[in-house]
């Protein structure tokens, strides 16, 4: 039995053609033809395009932004309002979570009452109410938790 260390079992290496190797077995020494006039000149004058650049013909973005007209400064806080996310209070959450329970609970008499071909019109009312006042719950929350944070953010800043 072999192991893969144990090269016994393995053929023999076969030495690479004499075409390649110049006839001893050894690399042949690589023949450069001598450098032209016009190698040197090009990557010295700098006015030539030799480097390629990574990013093309790109620009900062507020330089684009600023040829459009638009202010990258608001377009920057936009996207730090949007990316921040405005986490709701234990007690806000309680009261939003039970708010939720109360929807649940008219969804599912909405449910009984279509199965059991009921009149179900008051149950798709109360719950399209109850849909628009646990939006407005949550928005109000969020806008408020987003005040509170700017201004103690705004008081942080100045007392820097």
């Amino acid at each position: 039995m072999s192991s893969w260390a144990d090269a016994s079992d393995d053929p023999p290496l076969e030495q690479a053609p004499a075409e390649y190797t110049g006839g001893g077995g050894v690399r042949p020494r690589l023949q450069l033809k001598p450098r032209s006039a016009t190698a040197g000149k090009s990557t010295a004058s700098g006015g030539g395009h030799s480097k390629s650049n990574p990013f093309g013909a790109a620009k900062p973005r507020e330089e684009v932004l600023a040829s459009k007209g638009i202010d990258a400064s608001l377009v920057d806080k936009r996207v730090e309002q949007k990316a921040s996310v405005a986490r709701l209070t234990a007690d806000q959450d309680r009261e939003v979570e039970d708010l939720r329970k109360e929807l649940t609970e008219i969804e599912e008499k909405l449910r009984e009452a279509n199965e059991m071909e009921l009149p179900e019109e008051d149950f798709r009312v109360a719950a399209e109410e109850k849909r628009e006042e646990l939006n407005g719950l949550v928005k109000g929350f969020h806008d408020l938790n987003l005040k509170e944070r700017n201004e103690r953010d705004a008081e942080r800043r100045e007392t820097r």
